[in-house]
């Protein structure tokens, strides 16, 4: 950067510079804080995901006449902090971004809406306001959607653990798929028990999901629609001898839900693995890690069926032999997901996976891949691969600064981004005219806040 005590930023670059600033999460709210006294758009959203948003912070995007600002700050986890004034806010834009981000909320960790918001909310005049806090709402809040006029509310409510009463009359009804969503063991009737598989739309959830008596398990598992006989195949109540009879079950499908059975008998599931393609079926789910101990798992390694290795490479704690193992195999899934879960994986391994889709940038994190692979990525010409190569702290700096000169845009925005870039090089993309450039190093989560403030000084003189 030039002499900071005469360096201001250009008109062209300044709401740029100011945007990156405020987007970096790697600086305290404190110093951006002063950034929101201006009235850009793009600022005022920027600091709306930020987890330390202070309540006084958030009033700002919460009344900016901008309704995009105002659905920003309600979709994020700082929303927690104007939950009363956005649950009323006039456009309904906001009040969905609201709803839809309830569920996130709960999910992690956050409180929850406070009731009074949540009730507006569920009495929002907006369908699909009202079906996303269905879903997650307090139930004392939401109870009355039961008699909603929209299916899809009702719906939502549906799939919840409710009381009986509730749980009685979603089971019946008109709309079936209501009905459907409303099949939960824990809160089906006891009376309704057997009553619900005689619903033919019904039939193959309450298969899987609900009690069963020697009487209805027999029926189900006689259905002539197999996947009602698919589904019975995972009902914990099954009886071991209608298990076994599926075991030889006609349908194909019929007959992989047994074989992945967490109870079949060893001769049984033998007999079912025969009869089944070993490339056409998903994970074997009994031989996930959280599901089966370390013995159980590694008499998997070299299976024929290629479904079992895969569920075998998602366990972190195989010994090194089994990894070697499957660092060989011939399937490229059992390879990637190996890849992905095991820091012993060789190195050659993983730079042969790449370029592999999404999960290249996944692969340039593991710890295996030598410099000078990373190198051969950084500076090759597959754009898949050097992208991500290009944001690995662990790259050759030399390369990295190389990059930040590359004719490809994205890679030398990825390469400014990079938290190892040494901070005459931040400088000197922070005073040059590339905005693009300028934006990402404003957000290069190491940026020194000495720096920072500076900056952000200059953006506002």
């Amino acid at each position: 950067m030039r002499d900071e005590a005469a360096w201001t930023p250009t008109e062209v670059t300044r709401p740029f510079l100011t945007r990156g600033l405020a987007e970096n999460t790697g600086l305290g709210f404190d110093v951006v804080r002063p950034l929101l006294a201006g009235a850009d758009r793009q600022v005022l959203m920027a600091p709306a995901v930020r987890r330390d948003l202070p309540p006084d912070a958030a009033g700002t995007p919460a009344g900016h006449p901008d309704a995009q600002v105002r659905a920003e700050l309600a979709g994020s986890l700082a929303a927690r902090h104007a939950w009363a004034r956005l649950a009323e806010d006039e456009d309904v834009r906001v009040r969905r971004a609201l709803a839809s981000n309830g569920l996130r909320h709960r999910r992690q960790g956050d409180p929850s809406l406070p009731e009074p918001a949540a009730r507006e909310l569920v009495r929002d005049p907006d369908v699909e306001v009202r079906r996303e806090t269905a879903s997650w709402g307090p139930i004392e809040a939401v109870l009355h959607l039961v008699d909603d006029p929209s299916p899809r509310v009702r719906g939502a409510l549906a799939g919840r653990r409710l009381p009986g009463a509730t749980a009685r009359t979603l089971l019946t009804d008109v709309d079936p798929e209501v009905r459907a969503r409303a099949v939960l063991p824990e809160t089906v009737p006891p009376d309704l028990v057997n009553v619900v598989p005689a619903d033919p739309l019904l039939r193959s959830t309450a298969a899987k999901e609900l009690p069963l008596t020697a009487e209805s398990a027999a029926e189900l598992a006689a259905d002539p629609d197999p996947w009602v006989r698919e589904a019975v195949v995972g009902n914990p109540h099954l009886p071991p001898a209608l298990l076994s009879r599926l075991a030889d079950d006609p349908h194909e499908d019929v007959r992989a839900a047994v074989m992945l059975h967490p109870d079949l008998p060893t001769d049984v599931r033998t007999r079912v693995e025969a009869s089944v393609e070993p490339q056409d079926y998903h994970l074997a789910r009994r031989l996930m890690p959280d599901q089966a101990p370390l013995a159980v798992r590694l008499e998997h390694v070299d299976s024929p069926f290629v479904f079992f290795r895969r569920a075998v490479v998602l366990s972190s704690d195989l010994p090194i032999d089994a990894v070697r193992r499957l660092a060989a195999d011939p399937d490229h899934s059992v390879r990637l997901l190996l890849a992905e879960n095991h820091p012993d994986v060789p190195g050659d391994v993983v730079a042969a996976l790449i370029p592999c889709g999404h999960a290249t940038w996944q692969l340039i994190k593991h710890p295996n891949l030598t410099a000078e692979a990373l190198t051969a990525f950084a500076e090759g010409d597959d754009d898949y691969a050097r992208a991500p190569a290009a944001s690995s702290p662990r790259l050759p700096l030399p390369v990295l600064v190389r990059l930040l000169d590359h004719p490809h845009h994205s890679t030398r925005i990825t390469a400014a981004l990079n938290p190892a870039l040494p901070e005459p090089e931040l400088r000197r993309l922070l005073s040059g005219n590339d905005v693009g450039l300028v934006t990402a190093a404003a957000r290069n989560p190491s940026i020194p806040p000495a720096l920072a403030r500076r900056l952000v000084e200059a953006v506002l003189a």
